[in-house]
């Protein structure tokens, strides 16, 4: 049995091309699809190779080829088209690019899931360095909110779960602008917890930045008067649960009364969550409108890749990370590079290894 290959720019085209050189008694035994390397003035193409064969006498013909001949083709190409394909089915191929395995490898490590898996190795392209790769097309997936890191608004409010580094990360972002000149204050709605507006106080004392607290509507009033001439009032609020409704109602009262035009919203998301808590933490403080997150407690894990699964699937934009207790130390504003530096196997990571195998 003689094996031919046939390389066009589809599928459709290869299998014609087959029929038209080969006969219609040809068979599909593989398919792979990749893109031409391109140059300087050329771009690259993508590009379908088909290995097929016969098991009757070769005849060269121009048979037009029917759509019945088509579908039947289709249903016996052992390799389907890659960019139709979850990551788990690609796994399952008989032929696919030592590239996409590795880039897979990464993405798993990184416990980076659908729908932004999908999107990178829809998109992967052929290249040497896979996490350099990946690196790029993460990047450019991702929303990094520099506009409100330069201009925050009057308001900014620290919103997410108990826990979740809420009243820490506040004091750490409040002292950053302080040290940028801006006059800023600090009011806190957390009355519940136990020692919460102590604590708030005690790092207001430390930062030199006045603090008051509000546990009602009118307390609220009079420390927005207080703060007026301020450039930046810092917000902290109590942690609500799904099954708080009275908190979370007084919570929505008191959030009402900064205006949502006046207002940014920062969520605060531990990197050690488990994504399907993440999306049930926005699905209770959403209604207070859309947040940019600050990703916490990055000392304790060894990866971020389900936060910004997270921050993909919900459209949210990140704007600061924190990587242990210091206050006003281990906080940065979120960049390309800070992100990178916290994913396991990708750029920064990759490069840093190399530099110190060769010292």
């Amino acid at each position: 049995m003689e094996y031919y290959t046939v390389v066009a720019d589809t599928y459709e085209n290869a299998v014609r091309k087959a029929k038209s050189q080969y006969g219609d008694d040809i068979r599909i035994h593989s398919r792979r699809d990749y893109m031409t390397h391109g140059g300087i003035f050329t771009r690259r193409q993508p590009r379908c190779e088909i290995v097929c064969y016969s098991s009757g006498k070769v005849q060269k013909k121009d048979t037009k080829v029917q759509d019945k001949d088509m579908k039947e083709f289709e249903r016996e190409a052992r390799t389907p088209d890659p960019s139709t394909l979850t990551a788990k089915e690609r796994l399952d191929t008989e032929v696919y690019r030592k590239e996409d395995e590795d880039a897979l490898s990464i993405l798993s490590m990184n416990h980076i899931t659908d729908p932004l898996r999908s999107k990178l190795m829809k998109a992967f392209p052929t290249a040497e360095d896979t996490g350099l790769a990946l690196s790029d097309m993460l990047l450019r997936s991702l929303d990094i909110d520099y506009e409100h890191q330069v201009h925050p608004k009057h308001f900014v409010a620290f919103i997410g779960p108990t826990g979740s580094g809420k009243t820490t990360t506040l004091a750490k972002v409040a002292y950053v602008y302080s040290k940028q000149g801006k006059d800023v204050a600090i009011i806190t709605l957390d009355t519940y917890r136990i020692g919460a507006y102590e604590q708030v106080k005690a790092f207001g004392d430390a930062l030199s930045i006045p603090v008051l607290k509000a546990a009602a509507e009118d307390e609220l009033l009079s420390a927005m008067e207080s703060f007026e001439k301020k450039d930046i009032v810092f917000i902290d609020t109590m942690g609500t649960s799904p099954k708080d409704k009275e908190l979370s109602l007084r919570l929505t009262s008191l959030m009402t009364l900064l205006g949502k035009d006046r207002t940014d919203l920062i969520m605060t998301i531990p990197a050690t969550m488990k994504e399907e808590d993440m999306r049930e933490q926005y699905a209770l403080y959403s209604r207070h409108g859309k947040p940019s997150l600050a990703i916490t407690k990055l000392d304790e894990t060894e990866t971020v890749g389900n936060v910004l699964s997270f921050a993909y699937s919900a459209e949210l934009p990140i704007i600061f990370l924190t990587d242990g207790q210091r206050v006003p130390d281990d906080i940065e504003k979120a960049s390309a590079k800070a992100l990178i530096a916290h994913l396991k196997g990708i750029g920064l990571e990759m490069r840093n290894s190399e530099s110190q195998l060769s010292k």
